[in-house]
């Protein structure tokens, strides 16, 4: 008996050592981390920090230090995951709150910002101009298609947008878009006689409508529905089409998945996507977004992929190069956005996208697009340039 007593005895002191030793090592890491933080020292605080958590040294004042060393020195999305760790133990910490909200609009994540904007008090509020019923920006977009085929017209695309909060996870964007192009068709006589030419006008109005709700800080849900009213030889044809998605927002990597179906010009569609944007900095500073996709058109499946770089080059400026392969005839891009159902499809596209911050509420954009296309009249195949020039204004 007197045995065990010594034993137990020995285990109390022992458990009792053992915690004023972690004690003092918790101490001890949050006096060096306030240190680092008092002084400034941005780059030493999160190897610190990394360090303390590796070795089990975890604590909200720890990660939040952390999230504003991330923030200070432009990794926002770092910055991100270290508040929402101080949140996911105080979700009452207006601060930790505020600074996730900023890191999100630094990264045009305009949900996200939204979702952490909704805890924030009236004051705050104020003070940031945002409200939970408001706009988010409008945009504008008008382009030239310039095909190397004397029996393509230009084609002319143009589209306004507008987007808006209806509520604090729930956000709601609009496009009405107009596109326009003369197709001739010579005789088989004589092809190079243009007074045999027998135009048409391919036109199109459309109406674009994407809602995005956040069930929490990492998931989304995304949805769309397109219509598109077609006039070409005396035909008219409406299209509807959906789209329906999830979306995950992680410390580096962002991924989505989605499904657009329906039917396009009296042919049924389904699209499957898988998307990952990577964000190795941190930022926008240098980002990838990879988008794969299987596209069954009547029963009959293409794989389409595209790839995307893009980086900032000077204070105002960030350039993206594009590239998309596979057959692209009546490919859906941009959460079903963008619809390329012209004439002649697409077997290649390219190009590049020049941004330009005008000031704090506009950015301007100029994209340049070629594609390699195939004349469906005369299976032969050409090239088109196109320009397109547009500008967002951020509210």
């Amino acid at each position: 008996m007197e045995y065990r007593k010594l034993i137990l005895f020995l285990a109390l002191i022992f458990a009792n050592v053992a915690t004023y030793a972690q004690d003092n090592k918790f101490a001890l890491a949050d006096s060096t981390a306030e240190q680092l933080y008092n002084a400034g020292d941005w780059k030493q605080l999160i190897v610190f920090g990394n360090k303390s958590i590796a070795d089990s040294l975890d604590f909200p004042g720890l990660r939040f230090k952390m999230g504003y060393a991330y923030m200070v020195t432009g990794n926002y999305k770092a910055a991100i995951s270290q508040f929402t760790q101080v949140l996911n133990k105080d979700s009452f910490n207006s601060t930790a709150r505020l600074y996730a909200y900023y890191c999100n609009t630094y990264l045009n994540n305009d949900l996200g910002a939204s979702y952490h904007a909704a805890y924030l008090d009236k004051e705050t509020l104020h003070s940031i101009k945002i409200t939970a019923l408001g706009l988010v920006d409008a945009d504008a977009e008008s382009g030239i298609k310039l095909p190397n085929n004397n029996q393509r017209d230009n084609g002319f695309f143009e589209r306004i947008g507008i987007s808006n909060r209806l509520g604090w996870r729930l956000q709601l964007e609009q496009s009405a878009i107009s596109f326009n192009q003369n197709i001739f068709r010579s005789s088989y006589k004589d092809k190079d006689n243009n007074k045999d030419l027998l135009g048409k006008t391919d036109k199109q109005l459309e109406y674009f409508i994407k809602t995005q709700f956040a069930f929490n800080n990492y998931l989304a849900i995304v949805g769309s529905y397109h219509y598109i009213y077609t006039t070409y030889r005396s035909n008219i044809n409406n299209s509807n089409l959906g789209l329906l998605g999830i979306k995950y927002t992680g410390r580096y990597i962002d991924l989505q998945g989605d499904i657009n179906f329906g039917k396009l010009i009296n042919k049924t569609l389904k699209q499957y996507n898988a998307r990952m944007d990577f964000y190795p900095l941190g930022n926008l500073n240098l980002y990838t977004i990879s988008r794969a996709s299987v596209l069954n058109l009547s029963g009959a499946n293409n794989f389409i992929y595209s790839q995307a770089i893009g980086f900032k080059v000077l204070n105002k400026t960030w350039i993206e190069t594009l590239a998309t392969f596979g057959n692209q005839d009546d490919y859906l891009d941009a959460d079903g956005l963008y619809v390329y159902n012209s004439i002649d499809p697409t077997k290649f596209k390219c190009g590049e996208t020049v941004f330009y911050q005008l000031s704090s509420h506009a950015l301007l954009d100029l994209n340049y697009i070629y594609e390699n296309k195939t004349d469906v009249y005369r299976a032969v195949n050409y090239n088109q340039n196109s320009v397109t020039l547009g500008i967002t204004w951020k509210f």
